[in-house]
């Protein structure tokens, strides 16, 4: 059977081996059942030849309740087994779902390059079509193999010319096999590779309803999600195809050997070699070996897909870690310094040798056109990214040298496009952590959240909708602040976290920030906010070309001085 497996599908079966106490319960119970199974057709073959071909009224009773056992017992086992492989096989797909979830949550997010859809698609129907394959194949494989084991004694005790005759169509069954196991791969990798752009089609279309409403595109877009959704559907239909054409020919050789079964051990009953019960219960028991056959086939089939599948599972798995073994605690007394600093990303040069100096406790303001690198800055404070060269120094000490927890901890980075959770306002403050009153009292007070939450029907316990769609731009935003404020950072980044304030809010938001013992660093496009800085960092492609206050800046700067001009709102 290696010879069958993929690398990917080889390293599956491993990885299956964590669920192999689950997988030895099932093989009991299925041994179990095999047991009824192999005295049956020799209580069927009795119950005819000694029982009522005899004549023997005494034992047609007892041997008909005997009978009758047998199958009920194997009813029950099977309904019981049934439904602990259903059990089994949820209880897989919550893990591996808990699994990936948790090691997207710590791959770094420069490595993540999958899309939403693509991600969902991998957490939901792979991991559904996966947990057959964890719980299923192997121990499937083995119990259809000791049942055909099971089937061919029996066979051969009942008449092995008739056996030798069935065994005829096994090597037929693989060739089948092999004739559809490439296009079965092919159109499996295909179906996958067009579901996942269905997922990413469906999530774009549906966050923009509002813009395709008010372009009046519906129509258009109808069509954009028609055409996904008929390219999947075609390469569906062409799994779907290989599929049932490889199941229904395995099953059409089973077929045809019913009768011709009954034809040759009917002459040998009738010219007195075979009896009838031996001939009933032969072909009764004879259907069971073309169920094992095509059960393995079918996995072995199901082993195709299991290549895509597991390459599309472990390329989330084998996603590198943050790095998170730093030594040192956030410092007391501390300043932030760039030293040659670039990044790049996707083999675009996005930072190029930055260097900055940021005093404890300064207010900064960063500056530039767009894409000119200032969120880029601040995810490297935070270490979303790290420097492709380079290093930032927290009191003269790398970054990477401090404990990744504790630098996300005393510095928090407040985006303006950052969404809310489908929470309440106060979940989305507390995030799970307990504060006092005192302390989210004055968390909302300071960020603002407490002059708009009267009119909200249920206060800080109203749900603020997906993406925080019930509040205004401005109203998330405050939200976010309140989130940060909350835990005291030493670091305070706002990257355009304010922009949907109106300005007085903010003037007060900011005269509330006073307050605190942090360093401040504010990008934003309003001059009213970057005024209230010591000290302004102009960026331009990636490099800082411009430092100093404001004043200094237009006097020596004509890029910021144009910055100021066409883009700042005053």
């Amino acid at each position: 059977m290696s010879n069958l497996l993929s690398s990917n599908a080889k390293r599956l079966f491993n990885y299956s081996k964590k669920y192999r106490e689950k997988a030895r319960n099932m093989l009991i119970l299925f041994l179990i059942m095999e047991i009824t199974l192999l005295i049956q057709p020799f209580a069927l073959r009795y119950l005819i030849d000694d029982v009522m071909m005899q004549n023997n009224f005494s034992l047609l009773s007892p041997m008909i309740t005997l009978y009758l056992t047998l199958i009920i017992g194997y009813i029950v086992l099977n309904f019981f087994g049934n439904y602990y492989i259903m059990g089994y096989s949820a209880n897989v797909i919550k893990n591996e779902q808990l699994i990936l979830y948790d090691k997207l949550q710590k791959a770094p997010s420069t490595i993540i390059d999958f899309k939403i859809g693509d991600i969902l698609a991998r957490l939901t129907s792979d991991l559904q079509e996966i947990s057959n394959f964890l719980t299923m194949t192997k121990p499937s494989i083995i119990i259809n193999i000791i049942q055909f084991i099971r089937v061919s004694f029996i066979l051969f005790i009942f008449n092995w010319q008739l056996m030798l005759l069935t065994y005829a169509t096994i090597p037929i069954y693989f060739w089948i096999l092999q004739h559809f196991k490439t296009q079965l791969m092919k159109s499996s990798k295909e179906e996958r590779k067009e579901y996942s752009k269905v997922m990413e089609s469906l999530r774009e279309k549906i966050e923009n309803l509002n813009t395709i409403k008010l372009y009046k595109k519906e129509v258009f877009f109808q069509q954009k999600v028609r055409e996904d959704i008929e390219k999947w559907s075609e390469k569906k239909n062409q799994f779907a195809w290989n599929n049932i054409s490889l199941n229904r020919g395995l099953t059409f050789v089973s077929t045809i050997m019913t009768p011709i079964i009954l034809g040759f051990g009917g002459y040998r009953v009738m010219k007195g070699i075979l009896t009838l019960g031996t001939l009933i219960a032969f072909l009764s028991i004879s259907q069971g070996l073309y169920g094992p056959l095509n059960l393995i086939s079918g996995q072995l089939a199901a082993l195709q897909r299991a290549d895509t599948l597991s390459q599309r599972f472990f390329e989330i798995l084998d996603l590198p870690e943050e790095e998170s073994d730093g030594i040192y605690s956030f410092p007391k007394d501390y300043n932030i310094e760039y030293n040659n600093v670039s990044f790049t990303y996707k083999d675009e040069l996005v930072l190029k040798d930055i260097n900055l100096f940021i005093d404890k406790n300064e207010k900064i303001a960063i500056v530039g056109t767009s894409g000119s690198g200032k969120s880029t800055m601040m995810n490297l404070l935070v270490r979303l990214h790290e420097p492709t060269s380079g290093e930032i120094l927290l009191d003269n000490k790398n970054l990477k040298d401090y404990n990744l927890q504790e630098i996300r901890e005393h510095i928090k980075l407040v985006r303006g496009n950052d969404p809310l959770f489908n929470m309440t306002v106060k979940e989305n403050i507390m995030l799970g952590d307990e504060f006092t009153d005192q302390e989210f009292n004055k968390a909302v007070k300071k960020a603002k959240v407490d002059k708009f939450i009267d009119p909200l029907d249920e206060g800080y316990d109203t749900i603020v909708g997906e993406r925080g769609s019930k509040l205004s731009d401005g109203q998330r935003e405050r939200v976010a602040i309140a989130r940060a404020l909350i835990r005291n950072p030493k670091v305070l980044i706002l990257d355009e976290a304010t922009s949907g304030v109106d300005s007085q809010t903010e003037e007060e938001i900011f005269e509330e920030l006073k307050e605190y013992d942090m360093t401040l660093i504010i990008i934003s496009h309003r001059l009213s906010t970057i005024r209230k800085a010591d000290k302004v960092v102009v960026l331009k492609d990636g490099e800082i070309i411009g430092e100093g206050t404001h004043n200094e800046l237009i006097k020596s700067s004509p890029v910021y001085k144009e910055i100021i001009e066409s883009q700042l709102i005053v």
